[in-house]
C-alpha cells in the first residue's frame, strides 16, 4: 500500500507528524511517498487561509494547540518562532530534489528542514543554511540547492500541487491511503487502524 503524503515545510503539524507518519509506514510496510506542494495554490480553491489572515480567534487557538501537541508528543516546538512564515518555497523544493535523485534519506533530510524552522530558529529560506543541514546528509549540498531551482523541480512540484488539488486535498499534512483522506497529525491514529484493516 502507498500512503501519498502531502506536507509543507512551514507547517508545524506537518512537522510534529513526520516521525511517526514514518514509524506506521515502515512498521506497517507501506510505501510512503513525500509530495511537497504549495499550499499557497491550495488555499484559495479550498478556502483556506494562511495564518495572519486567520481570525484572532483562530490564531490563538492555534498556538494553544501546538504548545499541547509538542509537549504531548514530546517534541520542543516553538510554536512562535523567529523565521515564521517561511516566505519561499526553496525548501520544499530541496525536498523535491533529494527525492528525484533518488537518495534514500529524503525523509530524514526532510525533518531536519523543517526542525531548522520549528527548533533551532533557522532561516531556512537562506540557501546557506540549507546546505548546512543537507551537508549533514550527503558530500553534494552545492549541486542538489542548485537543482532546487531548476525547471524539472518546479513541474514536479506543480504535479504534486495539481494531484493534491484532484484529492480534494486542503491543509498540511494531509495522508491519503486508497480513497480515504486524513488531514492533520492528530489523524495519524486512524490512518494505521485502515492500514492495519487492510492488511488482515
Amino acid at each position: 500500500m502507498k500512503i501519498k503524503y502531502f506536507m509543507s515545510h512551514g507547517s508545524p503539524w506537518t512537522f510534529l507528524g513526520h516521525k511517526k507518519v514514518n514509524e506506521i509506514s515502515k512498521k506497517n510496510n507501506c510505501e510512503l511517498d513525500i509530495m511537497p506542494v504549495n499550499y499557497g495554490e491550495i488555499f484559495p480553491v479550498s478556502g483556506g487561509l494562511p495564518v495572519h489572515k486567520r481570525p484572532l480567534q483562530r490564531q490563538k487557538y492555534r498556538l494553544q494547540e501546538l504548545k499541547r501537541w509538542s509537549e504531548f508528543l514530546k517534541i520542543k516546538l516553538n510554536p512562535e518562532p523567529k523565521h515564521f512564515p517561511s516566505r519561499s518555497l526553496l525548501p520544499s523544493k530541496v525536498i523535491i530534489s533529494v527525492k528525484i535523485l533518488n537518495f534514500e534519506n529524503v525523509n530524514d533530510i526532510a525533518y531536519a528542514i523543517m526542525e531548522g524552522l520549528w527548533i533551532k530558529e533557522l532561516n531556512i529560506d537562506d540557501p546557506k543554511n540549507l546546505k548546512k543541514i543537507l551537508t549533514r546528509f550527503i558530500k553534494t549540498a552545492d549541486e542538489v540547492i542548485d537543482f532546487s531551482e531548476s525547471k524539472q523541480v518546479e513541474k514536479e512540484m506543480n504535479e504534486y500541487t495539481n494531484a493534491a488539488i484532484d484529492l480534494a486535498v486542503f491543509g498540511a499534512p494531509t495522508y491519503i491511503i486508497d480513497d480515504q483522506i486524513y488531514w492533520g497529525q492528530d489523524r495519524l491514529d486512524f490512518l494505521e487502524r485502515y492500514i492495519k484493516r487492510k492488511n488482515k
